[in-house]
C-alpha cells in the first residue's frame, strides 16, 4: 500500500505534467504551425486560397524573422538542383533581398502547400537572379580581404595576454628569485588570472612553459639528463627542491582554475531542430497498393505522443508511445524520445484485418481489438523506420 508521502509525489507529478501540457497565449490565439495535407490545396477555391493564405501569413509574420527562412531558401534551391557554386552565392546575398521574393511560396511549400507551376517558376527565376548578385559579393569580398590586415586567431590572442601578465609575474617574481638565490618566493597564480580575466583557455599555454622548466630541474635533480644536470650544477640539491615546490604550487594553482572554469561555464542546450529538418533524411514508403494504405506526412510526427508504423515487406507492425512533453522527435531515419516499455511490434498474420482497425480506431479500441487478441510475439520496437515502412497514423 502507498504511503502519504508516496501518494503526494505521485499527485505533484500529474500536476507538474498537467502544467507541462498547457499552450501558452500565443500558442491559444494563433494556433500551430500551418500544414495541408497532399491534394488539399489543390481543392481551394479563389476565395479558399485568400483566406488559408492570409492566416499563414498572419502566423509566419508572428514567429518569424527573415534570418528563419533562409535555410529553407537554401534547401529549396538545393532540392530543385543548384550546384554547389550556385548555393554559396546565394548565401552571400543579403537576407532581405535573398528571401523577399520568395519567402512565402518556398515555406508552404515545405508544410504541404502545392503551388502553380507559374509560382514555382518565379521563385526559381528569383533565385537565379539571386546568384548572380552573390557572385558580385563574393567577388568584392574577395577583394577586401586582399588588402585587410591579417586577423589574429583567438587562440594567439590569449597567449599574447598571458605573455605580458602571468608569464611576466611569473619571469619577474620566480625566475628573477631564482638569479638572487631567492627560492622561497610564492606567486598566487589563481588571483592573477582573475585580475587579469584570463579565461580557461590561457590555461594550457601557460602550464606548458613551467612543465618545460619543471621537467628540467627535475631531471637534473634525479640526473636523469646530463645536459640539465651540467646547466643547474650551480644550484644546490636543497634548492633544486624548493624550485620544484614553488612550480608544484603553481600547478596546483592552474588545477583550482580548471575546475573553476568548469564549474562557472553555462551548459549548452541543444536548439530543438524544425520539423522540415528532423524529417528530411527520413526513408519511407509513401504508399502501398497490395494494403491499400499510405502514409502519413512525416512533418506531423514530431511532437505527437503515439505513432504507428506498417513494415510491407516483413508485416510487422509498430506501436511507439512517448511521455516525453515535447513528444517525438526523428534523427535521421530512427525515431526518437520513445519509451522502450511502453512500445511494441508484431508481425501480423492478416494485415488486411488489422489495417483498418489501427486507422479508424481510438487507443483504447487498439488495445483491447488488436494488442489483446494477437498470436504472434510482441516484441520491443528499435526506432529504426526504412523505405519498406507506411507511416500510417499520428495521435
Amino acid at each position: 500500500m502507498a504511503t502519504a508521502t508516496e501518494i503526494a509525489a505521485k499527485k505533484r507529478a500529474k500536476r507538474s505534467e498537467k502544467r507541462s501540457k498547457r499552450l501558452s497565449l500565443d500558442q491559444i490565439h494563433m494556433g500551430p504551425e500551418p500544414f495541408w495535407e497532399e491534394g488539399v490545396t489543390k481543392k481551394y477555391t479563389k476565395s479558399e486560397v485568400n483566406v488559408e493564405w492570409t492566416k499563414a501569413a498572419h502566423w509566419y509574420n508572428y514567429y518569424y524573422k527573415l534570418k528563419d527562412y533562409i535555410p529553407y531558401v537554401i534547401r529549396y534551391a538545393e532540392d530543385i538542383g543548384f550546384d554547389k557554386e550556385q548555393i554559396k552565392a546565394l548565401k552571400a546575398c543579403q537576407d532581405y533581398k535573398l528571401v523577399g521574393g520568395c519567402k512565402a511560396v518556398i515555406r508552404l511549400h515545405y508544410r504541404g502547400w502545392e503551388h502553380t507551376e507559374e509560382q514555382y517558376a518565379r521563385v526559381k527565376e528569383h533565385l537565379l537572379e539571386q546568384v548572380e548578385e552573390g557572385k558580385v559579393a563574393l567577388l568584392e569580398k574577395k577583394e577586401e580581404s586582399k588588402n585587410a590586415p591579417p586577423v589574429i586567431s583567438i587562440a594567439e590572442r590569449t597567449r599574447r595576454k598571458m605573455m605580458d601578465t602571468i608569464y611576466a609575474a611569473w619571469d619577474e617574481t620566480i625566475v628573477d628569485g631564482w638569479m638572487d638565490n631567492k627560492y622561497k618566493e610564492k606567486l598566487d597564480v589563481y588571483s592573477l588570472f582573475k585580475e587579469h580575466q584570463l579565461k580557461g583557455n590561457a590555461i594550457a599555454p601557460f602550464q606548458r612553459i613551467i612543465q618545460g622548466n619543471y621537467d628540467e630541474i627535475s631531471d637534473a635533480l634525479n640526473k636523469k639528463c646530463d645536459q640539465c644536470v651540467e646547466a643547474y650544477s650551480h644550484i644546490t640539491t636543497a634548492n633544486k627542491k624548493k624550485m620544484l615546490k614553488q612550480m608544484d604550487a603553481i600547478f596546483s594553482d592552474l588545477d583550482s582554475l580548471k575546475l573553476s572554469f568548469k564549474a562557472s561555464k553555462t551548459p549548452r542546450i541543444a536548439k530543438r531542430k524544425s520539423t522540415d529538418d528532423q524529417v528530411k533524411n527520413l526513408k519511407y514508403k509513401s504508399d502501398d497498393t497490395d494494403y491499400k494504405i499510405a502514409s502519413i506526412n512525416p512533418v506531423t510526427i514530431p511532437g505527437k505522443e503515439t505513432l504507428f508504423i506498417f513494415n510491407t515487406k516483413n508485416r510487422t507492425l509498430y506501436q511507439y508511445v512517448t511521455t516525453a512533453t515535447a513528444g517525438f522527435e526523428i534523427g535521421g531515419t530512427s525515431i526518437k524520445n520513445f519509451e522502450e516499455k511502453l512500445s511494441k511490434c508484431t508481425r501480423l498474420r492478416k494485415p488486411e484485418d488489422i489495417l483498418p482497425l489501427i486507422l479508424t480506431k481510438t487507443p483504447k479500441q487498439i488495445e483491447s481489438q488488436v494488442w489483446k487478441t494477437v498470436t504472434t510475439k510482441v516484441n520491443p520496437c528499435n526506432g529504426r523506420v526504412n523505405a519498406d515502412c507506411v507511416l500510417l497514423r499520428t495521435i
